[in-house]
């Protein structure tokens, strides 16, 4: 989806090393996506990544190498008409203290609730590969709103709910 929407490629240097990553300037937001040793990791961040200096994403969309590798964040659903659906946890990894799901999804507008498998959890569903554009600017205003929620914290103010 982001090379059929114009996206820049440009190798930079994040903690795992020079990775190619694509730069969408209409949403502003790039995309790093590689194998790690037991997931297919696919990082977003704000901003124009080139020259930039310690780059972190601030959300992950990622899916398992095999079955019992991972617990990622991500989910991707199939629905009645057979349409493929990318949702979101709300729970943000990483390296930063005090990162609370519930505070995270409560920026959002809350979670929606979705039974995969006969248990329901509450998710932020982005949308349908169907309509990529649509997909695409959910992805962009979560990567967006993850950034302004670390920012926050890093900066020691109020983020909302706790948990």
């Amino acid at each position: 989806m982001f090379r059929m929407t114009g996206a820049r490629s440009a190798v930079v240097r994040l903690h795992e090393g020079p990775l190619e990553t694509l730069y969408l300037p209409d949403l502003d937001i790039w995309l790093a996506a590689h194998a790690l040793a037991n997931r297919y990791r696919n990082a977003f961040g704000p901003g124009d990544p080139v020259g930039r200096r310690n780059l972190w994403p601030s959300i992950q969309l990622n899916l398992a190498l095999a079955p019992g590798s991972a617990r990622p964040h991500a989910r991707f659903l199939r629905d009645a008409r057979e349409r493929i659906w990318i949702a979101h946890t709300g729970t943000l990894g990483g390296r930063q203290p005090g990162i609370s799901r519930a505070g995270f999804l409560d920026l959002l507008g809350g979670g929606r609730p979705v039974t995969i498998d006969g248990a329901t959890e509450q998710l932020v569903v982005l949308g349908t590969l169907a309509e990529p554009f649509g997909l695409l600017a959910q992805i962009a205003r979560v990567t967006h709103a993850a950034s302004h929620f670390r920012s926050a914290l890093a900066a020691g103010l109020s983020t909302g709910a706790s948990g």
